[in-house]
């Protein structure tokens, strides 16, 4: 008998301390994306540079973002927003045009998007010149490298 009520005793002061609430912590982590991707127009390596182009699209750019921060997208012109001809000193200045925002391309221009969202998006790229007929310029290839670098606020 003394067993029993042992037992009993046992049992009963274990149910009594039993938690009457408790809690499960759910959790799942979505990872930053950040992204650019530029998608050249045939017209961007054969720039007809003899006629006068005004906002002619030469690229679409894709950003996609999904930073709790905003992100800020940077473009930079290799040449400062001349195309120069390949191994010689002669320019050609064009304007560009970025989401028809004008971007000055003399130093690295900095867009920033301070939403926190989640972004896919599709930006044009135009350019616009004065042309020059051909005998007034020296002949061979007038190059500019531009590069487009996404990152998070």
């Amino acid at each position: 008998m003394k067993t029993f009520l042992a037992l009993t005793f046992a049992f009963t002061t274990l149910t009594s301390m039993a938690a009457t609430t408790a809690t499960l912590l759910l959790k799942g982590t979505v990872p930053q994306v950040l992204s650019i991707a530029v998608t050249a127009e045939p017209v961007a390596s054969n720039l007809p540079l003899a006629t006068t182009q005004s906002n002619t699209k030469v690229a679409s750019v894709n950003e996609r973002s999904n930073s709790n921060t905003g992100y800020k997208v940077t473009i930079s012109s290799a040449n400062q927003g001349k195309l120069v001809r390949s191994g010689g000193s002669q320019q050609f200045p064009y304007s560009l045009t970025y989401n028809e925002q004008s971007i000055n391309l003399s130093s690295a221009v900095v867009i920033t998007n301070s939403t926190p969202s989640s972004v896919s998006v599709n930006k044009d790229v135009d350019i616009s010149y004065t042309g020059v007929p051909n005998e007034q310029m020296v002949a061979g290839d007038y190059v500019d490298t531009l590069t487009f670098t996404i990152a998070a606020n």
